[in-house]
């Protein structure tokens, strides 16, 4: 089993009771190959959990599932070389 974290960015306009029913049908499907070591939920065009989620051991976790690609140029050249560093794996959502 592999240690997972999700990063969820809302789409514009959508709700966060929106995101979040997403999110746990999500988490549903991923729990049963998977260990959730943590979800993070962003409001649109916002990046305060994907700061948190950047600041958090890494090294514990194989794969990090995402919604969308970051736009921020910065926060996604970051998140790439840490996935480097870290040896973790960057998944998108829509392709599981």
């Amino acid at each position: 089993m592999a240690n997972v974290v999700i990063y969820y960015n809302c789409e514009q306009g959508e709700s966060t009771e929106q995101a979040v029913l997403r999110v746990n049908e999500l988490i549903q499907f991923l729990e049963t190959h998977h260990i959730i070591k943590g979800v993070f939920l962003d409001i649109y065009n916002e990046g305060t959990e994907l700061m948190e989620l950047l600041n958090s051991p890494l090294s514990e976790i194989d794969m990090i599932y995402i919604n969308k690609d970051i736009d921020n140029e910065f926060d996604k050249a970051l998140i790439i070389q840490l996935s480097r560093a870290e040896q973790f794996e960057i998944k998108y959502i829509d392709k599981i």
